[in-house]
């Protein structure tokens, strides 16, 4: 629920934002009411075409709250902050 209310503030203060963005304003927000959020970013493990592209996801613990993705499948982790 945390995380669809900060997606609608999003929207109507800032627009839709690149997935990095995105995954920065969620943890940020969420480190703000109190989740332990974490940023991750990722590359992707097999390019579809050309060179491999990268992605960023939050999560909550283990959980992640960001996307639907298959991000622990489909990417490996370069670089995660701490939760709060």
């Amino acid at each position: 629920a945390a995380v669809a209310r900060l997606r609608i503030v999003q929207r109507l203060t800032v627009g839709f934002l690149s997935p990095v963005e995105d995954a920065l304003f969620l943890a940020t927000g969420l480190r703000h009411l109190g989740f332990d959020a974490s940023f991750h970013l990722g590359r992707e493990l097999v390019p579809g075409t050309g060179a491999a592209g990268y992605y960023a996801w939050v999560s909550c613990g283990e959980q992640v709250v960001s996307t639907s993705l298959p991000v622990a499948d489909e990417y490996v982790e370069v670089f995660r902050t701490a939760g709060r």
